[in-house]
């Protein structure tokens, strides 16, 4: 057997192992029967992941024949990665570790014509401090990103960018908001066909199919909110009646002072519809029922076993969802479609900074935490190492 063959079986063991462990504690004998290894090498390997710092024991557990087993389990904030987002409004730093704790986070505005170089420096200066020990960094944005280049982003203004950097402490990926999100439910979660919704001033989704997310030949799958209708009204990738013109949360805000509300921004309209405010909750009312309409719209496009809400219409969504699921009721093609499963994120604003993250957590499972020993020891460089082939994961 060549050397190579023992170190992606070793790889894979370990990768067995921890995957197992994702879905809860086990004794060693529990997991011998689980992954199919033989109780030797579930031995020797656990030995290997204690020692590494990757688990931690527990408690004793009642075994087989009255043999007492010790409980296994991933330790918290073993490894961890941080993510970024470079959001319309403000960038979001967070760190995230391998269980899906978000460790820490940090937000700061900026000028909307504030462009990447200035903002790109300035996450640098965030991230230095914070470096050590991170398996990297994955950094989100609200456009079309293929592989190293940023091919087009409306809503911030920026067009065909490289986004090779140098200067950062830590390897560093880019990843669409939407996509990354994505992702990071089928990590943290496990969902393999999902249609994830960042909807906030722009309109995006990121598709799981069967376990592989969709990207399209240029990077652009997902870019629904540039769907085009019946409307007129200008978008700002320079046409007129984009998706997101009607579904965007600018237009939220638009239709709020239209009904006569003076909400200037979405934390106001917030707080307005909390006190039951009459246009506020008519505005978001009317979102919601457009929204599912939309979604019916998603159902034919992709059939989803589920839909995750993200961006700041997460913080909405208690407003939103009677209406949407009653949009999603009527339009709906199938019948089955009438119930599809709609849930806001579980972390909000965050997820796309969390998405970000999950690059790395999720590339470090799969080679079984080995990369943490040694950046090249399964071939490549650090960074390809890290997210596998040209575009990360996914088709």
């Amino acid at each position: 057997m060549r050397k190579g063959d023992t170190q992606e079986i070793r790889r894979l063991n370990r990768r067995a192992i921890l995957q197992s462990l994702r879905q809860a504690p086990a004794t060693r004998a529990d997991l011998a029967r689980t992954t199919g290894l033989a109780k030797s090498a579930v031995s020797r390997l656990v030995e290997e992941l204690l020692e590494e710092g990757l688990l931690e024991e527990g408690e004793v557990r009642p075994g087989e024949l009255g043999r007492p087993g010790v409980l296994l389990r991933l330790k918290p904030q073993a490894r961890y990665a941080l993510g970024a987002e470079l959001g319309v409004e403000g960038t979001v730093l967070l760190a995230v570790d391998w269980r899906g704790e978000v460790l820490w986070s940090q937000e700061w505005p900026h000028p909307k014509e504030e462009g990447v170089e200035v903002r790109l420096e300035a996450l640098k200066e965030a991230v230095r401090p914070r470096a050590e020990g991170a398996l990297g960094l994955g950094i989100t944005l609200p456009g079309v990103v293929a592989g190293p280049r940023l091919l087009f982003a409306p809503n911030l203004g920026w067009r065909d960018l490289d986004l090779s950097l140098k200067g950062f402490p830590i390897p560093v990926a880019f990843e669409n908001d939407a996509k990354a999100s994505a992702l990071s439910e089928v990590f943290f979660h496990g969902e393999e066909n999902l249609a994830y919704v960042v909807l906030s001033t722009g309109l995006g989704v990121g598709v799981v199919a069967e376990g592989r997310l969709l990207r399209g030949t240029h990077g652009a799958a997902g870019e629904v909110g540039h769907w085009t209708g019946g409307g007129r009204a200008p978008c700002r990738c320079g046409r007129r009646g984009c998706l997101e013109t009607e579904l965007g949360l600018q237009n939220l805000l638009a239709h709020h002072r239209a009904l006569g509300g003076e909400a200037e921004d979405l934390d106001t309209l917030l707080a307005l519809a909390e006190r039951g405010e009459e246009a506020a909750m008519k505005a978001l009312a009317h979102l919601g029922e457009a929204l599912g309409r939309f979604l019916a719209n998603l159902a034919v496009a992709y059939d989803p076993a589920r839909v995750v809400i993200g961006g700041r219409a997460a913080e909405l969504f208690p407003y939103l969802e009677a209406p949407l699921r009653a949009g999603l009721r009527k339009a709906a093609f199938l019948p089955v479609h009438q119930n599809l499963p709609v849930y806001p994120s579980a972390y909000g604003h965050l997820a796309p900074a969390v998405g970000g993250a999950s690059l790395f957590l999720a590339r470090f499972f799969e080679l079984g935490g080995l990369w943490a020993e040694s950046p090249r020891r399964n071939g490549g460089p650090y960074e390809e190492v890290a997210l596998g082939f040209r575009h990360g994961f996914g088709a």
